[in-house]
């Protein structure tokens, strides 16, 4: 009874040690060491918290290229801006923008003026057809305020993970038209990408409304307003 007793002390002793020699060992294997960790509360082992590109107390400079949709059915706007942004932390920041805007006929504002023109050669001291008016944003500036609520990565075909943010933006600002200024506001969102501690892109459409001056009265106008930038943090 003693030497079977013996026996099975030993076999247990044994296990033990064999089992304390792959806990020890766990570090020369990556796959097992990563299984073990899962054990650990998520807040320890979250990947999506570990942001490539720190925001906290940083100044960015964004130029950008717009185009806007909709508003006046006769001219298109299309412009160049510049943009500052301070970040108070991942989530919150402030900015002022200006943009230099281009504007240009539709085809249907080029085919009223053609109209004009030629009814003007036909009966120059009382032509009947209406030029129309015509009232193009010159510039315009905005204070804005953005929030990032969501944060991730991206596989980029296995050569590259790319950082990326969803967030929205709300302004006021002013607007110079060719009638003069008017108070303007806009919201909307967009998608940044953090590639390195100071270069990032961003895509954003938004929302942009402003009162108009034609034949006299007030017009509200409504427009989509698309823009690609390209940032640079301080």
């Amino acid at each position: 009874m003693r030497i079977l007793i013996a026996t099975l002390l030993l076999l247990a002793f044994s296990a033990h040690a064999d089992v304390n020699e792959d806990f020890q060992g766990l570090g020369g294997n990556r796959v097992l060491l990563d299984k073990a960790k899962e054990l650990n509360p998520e807040k320890e082992v979250s990947i999506v918290q570990e942001r490539v590109v720190s925001r906290r107390n940083r100044v960015e400079i964004v130029p950008e290229y717009l185009g806007s949709f909709g508003g006046d059915t006769y001219s298109r706007t299309s412009g160049l801006g510049v943009g500052v942004q301070y970040h108070f932390n991942p989530r919150w920041s402030l900015g002022l923008r200006y943009a230099y805007n281009f504007n240009r006929l539709t085809p249907e504002g080029k085919s009223a003026v053609n109209r004009a023109e030629e009814d003007f050669k036909k009966n120059p001291a009382k032509p009947g057809a209406a030029v129309p008016t015509l009232d193009f944003p010159k510039s315009e500036t905005f204070a804005t305020v953005y929030w990032y609520p969501v944060y991730g990565k991206m596989n980029l075909l296995d050569r590259g993970i790319a950082h990326f943010d969803l967030y929205a933006l709300g302004g006021y600002g002013k607007v110079l038209l060719s009638s003069g200024s008017a108070t303007s506001y806009t919201a909307g969102g967009g998608v940044g990408f953090w590639w390195t501690q100071h270069f990032d892109t961003r895509v954003e459409m938004r929302w942009q409304t402003y009162n108009a001056t034609y034949f006299g009265d007030k017009l509200k106008l409504d427009l989509a307003v698309a823009s690609v930038q390209m940032g640079w943090l301080l």
